[in-house]
């Protein structure tokens, strides 16, 4: 015989209280008191009316959840392998913490509307300043954020040495002789949330190029910086369209490795020997940038190590702990086969 499934009535009846207390203890647990919450949480968990550790969220008003929040959308994200790399970071600490972790695009091209429908305990915001508009509420409605690859003065912010890193890569390209250079930047594919190329990790790799040419003493051309989509396709497509347009660089150094990755793929579309007629250097050094033909010269960052400290800095703020911190991560350039020696 099938068993009848417990109703918000059955709940009600075998608590001694009314259909809204019950309603109230799900949705609204401040209406009533904690005693008469736990009291219809413990008949719901017996007749199977909700799962307990549901239950004890709400009450609690935490979930165990904390949200990854990126202003790409998932498919945009995810041909990125940083992003990859980076929540195997956080996923470590929250498997340590017993934390689920949930990764949050834009819904319906809007940043606060996925906020609002993620059912978080709080965020790590990637690739965004702590005052872009569609950040500011969250503080508005009092959830915990860190800042990671953007700036902060309220919240924790991590970030690398983006600037020292562009400046290495770009000071060993140029004492090589190579002048006419392509620098491969990001193009934003939500153009709302800031297309601006000299926003945020763009704005300080493109002060470490225009650093490195300075120093050099070599002039500086604005049509050596060439938009790309942070993907291989997007490193290919953008590289095989220069190419098409007449530019014809000896060098590139593309600001991901999954762009200058789809570089080594144009390279060999267009009978290109890398190093011997282009040098390519990525930035990232994703673990398959040392098994590319040829290995991938990049320049390192500790994605992993992001991940993790951004997600310990989250669970601090959120437990209450966090007094506001200022990481700053090393870079390093690793010099593989797709550079000459």
């Amino acid at each position: 015989m099938k068993t009848k499934r417990a109703t918000i009535l059955d709940v009600a009846d075998k608590a001694g209280v009314s259909i809204a207390a019950v309603s109230f203890a799900f949705n609204n647990p401040n209406q009533i008191s904690s005693e008469t919450a736990e009291r219809i949480f413990s008949v719901a968990e017996e007749l199977g009316y909700a799962p307990n550790a549901i239950a004890r969220a709400m009450v609690s008003r935490s979930i165990g959840v904390i949200g990854v929040l990126v202003p790409m959308s998932i498919t945009a994200s995810f041909q990125n392998p940083f992003i990859a790399e980076f929540m195997n970071g956080v996923g470590s600490i929250c498997d340590q913490h017993s934390l689920s972790a949930l990764f949050v695009s834009p819904y319906e091209g809007s940043l606060l509307k996925a906020t609002q429908r993620a059912p978080v305990d709080g965020f790590i915001v990637l690739g965004l300043n702590e005052n872009h508009s569609e950040i500011e509420p969250l503080r508005q409605r009092h959830v915990r954020f860190i800042i990671v690859d953007g700036e902060a003065s309220t919240v924790s912010q991590v970030n690398i040495d983006d600037e020292k890193g562009a400046y290495e890569a770009t000071s060993y390209l140029l004492a090589k002789g190579h002048s006419n250079l392509m620098i491969l930047t990001f193009e934003k594919p939500e153009p709302s949330h800031n297309s601006d190329i000299f926003y945020g990790v763009g704005g300080r790799r493109y002060n470490g190029i225009y650093r490195a040419f300075q120093d050099a003493h070599v002039p500086f051309d604005f049509s050596m910086m060439v938009q790309a989509l942070t993907s291989m396709d997007g490193g290919q497509d953008a590289f095989l369209a220069a190419w098409q347009s007449g530019f014809h660089p000896s060098a590139v150094f593309a600001f991901s490795d999954a762009m200058a990755i789809g570089i080594l793929a144009a390279a060999k579309q267009l009978g290109l020997h890398v190093p011997q007629d282009l040098e390519v250097i990525g930035f990232d050094d994703i673990p398959t940038a040392a098994f590319t033909n040829p290995s991938l010269s990049t320049v390192h960052q500790p994605i992993f190590e992001k991940g993790t400290i951004a997600a310990s800095l989250l669970i601090d703020a959120i437990s209450g702990k966090e007094k506001p911190q200022k990481i700053l991560l090393p870079t390093r350039l690793v010099l593989r086969e797709s550079t000459r020696a």
